[in-house]
This record gives C-alpha cells, structure tokens and sequence, in this order.
C-alpha cells in the first residue's frame, strides 16, 4: 500500500480512537492489515528492485509523494498533532524495508536478525498480491479514506 493510504488511515484513527496507546497500537497494526491487501506492487520476493525495473513505478511513486505531501499538509492545518503522530507511525513499518534494501538488498547481502524475521519473513510474505492492477485497489482506499479524513477535519 502506499505511504499516503498509510498515514491517512493512521490520522483516521488518531482522530477517532480516544485512548491514545489504543490509537498508536491500532495505526502501527493498521499498516500489516493495508498491506495484506491487494494493492500496487510487482509480484515476487525481490523488493524494491523488483519495483524499480518498471516506469509504471515511478508514475506511482510521484503520485504518491504529491498526494502524501497534500495529505500531511492538510492534517498539519487542521487536524490534531497526535493524528499526524499516528499517520507517520502507520506509515513507519516501510521505514524497514527501505533501510532493508539500502543496507542489504542492494549489494546483493541478505538481512540477518530480527530486521530479517521482521521485513523478510513477515512484512514482505503478508503482501501476497502486489500486482500493477492493484493501483485500482489504491485509488480506490485513497478515495474512501481522503473523504473520510475531510469529513472528520472539516465537519
């Protein structure tokens, strides 16, 4: 799932749940839960370098940067420092793939320890169908989760 449909649905629960160690459990978890369904992605164990052989990768991934910055802006603006709080901590579990790829994958070493239990064995195995039709999926939970945040910041 991307970033944006990460801290959208963690600023959702930031403002909605009202005991915050629930709200900060409930949006790291959020992020597994997203991430177990189909969303955009090449199928296969190969990570970020699997993603980055496609353009259709980079359109997505500006896309991405632009609606995350709109979105971030937007909480920013009108919403509680604690929905932002949550936001970046749904989004956070990516934090390790990234760091993953960069001081592993990308010369050719595998991760060891718990970041491999975690990334490798968990993270990557729940994402079970990353396909390039899978955008559809995402625009879709962008959609019904960027109105749900309008209407809870602006009614």
């Amino acid at each position: 799932m991307t970033i944006t449909n990460h801290v959208l649905a963690g600023a959702i629960i930031g403002l909605t749940i009202t005991n915050p160690f629930v709200a900060v459990v409930l949006a790291f978890a959020s992020h597994f839960f997203m991430d177990a369904l189909p969303h955009f992605g090449y199928a296969g164990q190969k990570g970020y370098g699997e993603a980055l052989k496609h353009k259709m990768s980079f359109v997505v991934a500006t896309l991405t940067l632009l609606t995350t910055l709109i979105v971030v802006g937007l909480i920013v603006a009108n919403a509680e420092w604690f929905a932002l709080l949550t936001g970046l901590i749904a989004a956070s579990p990516d934090a390790v793939g990234i760091y993953n790829w960069l001081a592993y994958e990308k010369q050719d070493r595998q991760a060891h320890g718990i970041l491999r239990v975690f990334h490798v064995k968990f993270h990557r195995a729940i994402q079970w169908c990353e396909r390039p039709w899978g955008v559809i999926v995402e625009v879709a939970v962008f959609v019904i989760l960027f109105s749900t945040l309008i209407k809870l910041i602006y009614v």
